[in-house]
């Protein structure tokens, strides 16, 4: 099934915006992390979602594969998680592409989910792809504002940095906010599988 990402992208469009002109002090990773746990709440319910499933429309093997890339995504966030602590010790442009590529890992990770979704119910399938588009669209919203993040070091134009940080940190909080109001609708909007439904109820109803 092609994946419409543009769909789920314009949570972040505030956030995107904001960054073009923001600076690389510490203040806009810290942003950034607040993102985070969101990012690991909706990957957590597409896990969730998935083993409510099992042996109804998804087959234990596909299970199985699922909860295995679930894993490898939840040990990158506390990978990324540690490289932005770092770099608020010490920043550098080395960290930011580090931050980068493990970012660029969960989307890769979470684009296997997809692949291995060998799902043939269709409520199913499009609920899976909502979720995982979602979590897609805030993993590549971060990776397109790193080569900006190590101009804006490279610049060393403290002043400035620090006044676009909170310009930065305003949109941020503007765009978690329709993060989470996404996913509820995406968890909150039935099918007509009652199967899929109950799984969907089971979810966090917020994020």
């Amino acid at each position: 099934m092609r994946v419409n990402w543009r769909r789920f992208f314009f949570v972040f469009l505030l956030l995107e915006s904001a960054f073009v002109l923001s600076g690389c002090t510490a203040a806009w990773l810290s942003a950034v992390a607040s993102l985070l746990p969101a990012l690991e709440t909706v990957v957590s319910a597409i896990i969730s979602f998935v083993v409510a499933l099992e042996g109804k429309t998804i087959s234990p093997a596909v299970t199985a594969t699922i909860k295995k890339i679930g894993s490898d995504i939840a040990a990158e966030i506390v990978n990324v998680q540690a490289l932005i602590a770092a770099f608020q010790k010490s920043a550098s442009t080395g960290l930011l592409s580090q931050i980068q590529a493990v970012f660029q890992a969960i989307v890769d990770n979470l684009g296997q989910i997809l692949t291995a979704a060998n799902i043939t119910d269709s409520s199913t399938i499009a609920k899976i792809t909502q979720l995982v588009g979602l979590a897609v669209a805030a993993a590549q919203a971060i990776i397109a504002l790193i080569p900006m993040a190590v101009s804006a070091l490279q610049s060393k134009n403290r002043s400035v940095m620090e006044q676009e940080d909170k310009v930065a940190t305003q949109a941020i909080d503007n765009a978690s906010k329709s993060l989470k109001e996404t996913y509820v609708a995406i968890v909150t909007q039935h099918t007509t599988n009652v199967d899929v439904n109950a799984a969907l109820d089971a979810l966090p109803r917020s994020i």
